[in-house]
């Protein structure tokens, strides 16, 4: 698994439930709260501490794609990988993130190549047939667990 992503990645999948209207408001008392019991010294300092905290929830993570069958999605297509829609050039793929996500899925991440904009969870069963792919047709990959 990329290290880089899994702390982001849980924080991720524990607020995703929460509307933001909530956020707000939990921000907007927290605030209050501060500014009003503690002074405004204190108060600069939590916004500042929202603020780093906020990019950790950020919706900028990357989507995450659950398929039933990563082997359907997965294609050499001439000098490209075809994963799904989305291509990326052999020359361009050095390094590809695959391993266990959870007890029922795994993971595949293109954490170093942009062309392919979304993670891919599928069935844990299917975790060896996905390596295998990229050491059969891609051997040069080095595959980041």
């Amino acid at each position: 698994m990329y290290k880089e992503q899994t702390v982001r990645a849980r924080l991720a999948r524990k607020t995703k439930g929460i509307p933001a209207w909530l956020w707000l408001l939990t921000i907007y008392l927290s605030y209050f709260m501060v500014l009003h019991f503690i002074g405004q010294g204190f108060a600069v300092l939590f916004v500042a501490v929202i603020v780093a905290s906020a990019s950790l929830i950020s919706p900028r993570d990357r989507e995450q794609n659950k398929v039933k069958n990563i082997m359907t999605l997965l294609d050499v297509n001439g000098e490209k990988l075809r994963v799904g829609l989305e291509q990326v050039p052999n020359k361009k793929l050095k390094r590809v993130a695959v391993g266990e996500y959870d007890e029922e899925y795994a993971i595949l991440q293109f954490p170093f190549n942009y062309q392919v904009s979304s993670d891919h969870l599928f069935p844990i069963q299917q975790l060896g047939s996905v390596r295998e792919f990229f050491k059969t047709h891609y051997p040069q990959v080095e595959l980041l667990t």
